[in-house]
Parts: structure tokens; C-alpha cells; sequence
């Protein structure tokens, strides 16, 4: 057994925004009424977005899925090379997870990020994008989870799915950190801890 120290690499987590997450899928939420991906309006009173089509082998499943609080630090990424992966945050409860893509049939490190999933949002990521889902930020998380893998004797070894293991093959574990927020109206104090933020206008108002 090896005694090398393992590396830490801090990967800062993100806001996820369509612009942000593009290259990885699409995040699943309301959009705007000139958006491209609207497919019908009623009379202005229903909107219907068509954000992503879902890809799978094998007959898919609607699902629920609770990950309990797991800490900060992420030791593998694992990718579904013919499948799509889909989830949908239930509840109030965020949870962040990593992001990697595929060079040449391995994860792209170097290109490794992080995005925050708040109340009410979701993500498809495409077929063959190195994921590790998911952390939440407080005991717990619920999802909606779209898949084919419903066997439990298959579902973490034969069935679509690759592992890459971070600490014991390259030596590293991500270590999922929050970066303050970025853009206008953002000030950080001394010690880097936000003090004030852009206007906001309660609910209701």
C-alpha cells in the first residue's frame, strides 16, 4: 500500500447558470418568453420549456433520492457514457456537486468545476460528463432522478457507468470550497466575509 501523502485541489463552487453549465448540460428551470427553448404559451398563462432531450440504452425510471451530508471532499468522478443524468432538487434543502469533462476517455482535471443546485432547479448532463453528486450543505438532500439503473447487483459496476478514483489513481481529492459571488454590488470585508450584496426587493413588493 502507498504512503504518499494525497494532494488536495480546493475546487470553488459555483452559482449555476445556463451560460455556466453549457459545456456540461442544461439546467432545467423557468426561462424567459423570447427564450429558444419555448415551445408553447397559453394565453400567457402557462409557459412550456423544451431544455434538453434525455438519452438512455434501456427503459428509463422516475425516481426519488436522498443523499445525506457527506462532508466537502469528492474522491471519485464517475461518467454514464450512454446515458443522460437528470436531477431536480425537492424541497429547500441546496446541495453542490462536481462537473468534469471527458478528454480521450478520462476526465479532464484541469477543467474540473463545481455548481451549486438550489430549491427548485435541476440539471441534464450529458451522456459521457464525469460527475459526483451529491453534497449537500446541510443533513440532507432530496432529488427527482431520472434513470435506467434500477438493478441494485449492477448499478455501480457494469451498468453504463465508469469510475475514475481521484486519491488512490491520481494521487488528489477535490476539496468543494464556496467562492463569494461575483458581478456588481458585491463587497467583501477584510477578512473576506461578505458585507454587502446589489439591491434586492423582498417578496411581495
Amino acid at each position: 500500500m502507498s504512503t504518499d501523502p494525497i494532494g488536495v485541489r480546493r475546487l470553488a463552487v459555483e452559482h449555476l447558470d445556463r451560460a455556466a453549465f453549457e459545456p456540461f448540460g442544461a439546467v432545467i428551470a423557468p426561462e424567459t418568453a423570447d427564450s429558444p427553448n419555448l415551445n408553447r404559451a397559453s394565453n400567457n398563462l402557462g409557459y412550456l420549456w423544451v431544455q434538453k432531450e434525455l438519452e438512455f440504452p434501456g427503459r428509463a425510471y422516475m425516481c426519488s433520492l436522498r443523499y445525506y451530508y457527506r462532508g466537502n471532499r469528492c474522491e471519485f468522478v464517475q461518467k454514464h457514457p450512454a446515458s443522460t443524468i437528470t436531477l431536480i432538487t425537492l424541497g429547500m434543502h441546496p446541495a453542490a456537486f462536481v462537473a468534469v469533462p471527458d478528454v480521450g476517455g478520462r476526465p479532464d482535471i484541469g477543467a474540473a468545476r463545481a455548481f451549486l443546485l438550489t430549491a427548485g432547479m435541476g440539471v441534464v448532463v450529458n451522456r459521457g460528463v464525469w460527475v459526483r453528486y451529491a453534497y449537500p450543505l446541510g443533513a440532507y438532500v432530496d432529488f427527482a432522478y431520472v434513470t435506467q439503473r434500477v438493478d441494485p447487483a449492477t448499478a455501480n459496476t457494469t451498468d453504463d457507468v465508469v469510475r475514475v478514483n481521484l486519491d488512490s489513481e491520481l494521487g488528489f481529492v477535490f476539496d468543494l470550497e464556496f467562492a463569494p459571488p461575483t458581478g456588481d454590488g458585491y463587497q467583501l470585508g477584510p477578512s473576506g466575509a461578505l458585507t454587502a450584496g446589489p439591491p434586492h426587493n423582498p417578496p411581495g413588493e
